[in-house]
């Protein structure tokens, strides 16, 4: 497995939680929600379409009563799961033990 950029994993992420409603402008509002940054739709179809080549994405073409024109619905792999699976088990190792240090105020 490729590692994965923060990106790469917060759309895994909000594709999860989304589940029948991730496509690229509910994925975008979804961590735009969780880490109160707005982004542009480019910086997360970048991403997001790699995830889809890797293997990491699957999707279908769904008509939707907002579009006249079909939208590109995600759903996780089971690759994606077992990427995610393996970056949440190395992201508790590496904090394990950390403490914040306690710094004096002046």
């Amino acid at each position: 497995m490729s590692e994965l950029t923060r990106k790469e994993e917060q759309i895994l992420l909000a594709v999860h939680f989304l589940q029948n409603d991730a496509y690229l402008i509910t994925i975008r509002d979804r961590i735009t929600q969780m880490t109160a940054t707005e982004y542009a739709v480019g910086t997360i179809y970048a991403p997001l379409n790699r995830l889809h080549i890797n293997g990491y994405l699957d999707s279908h073409l769904k008509e939707t009563r907002e579009s006249n024109k079909p939208v590109r619905y995600y759903t996780v792999t089971k690759q994606g799961y077992y990427a995610l699976a393996e970056l949440k088990k190395l992201t508790e190792e590496m904090w394990e033990g950390f403490v914040t240090p306690v710094f004096e105020t002046s």
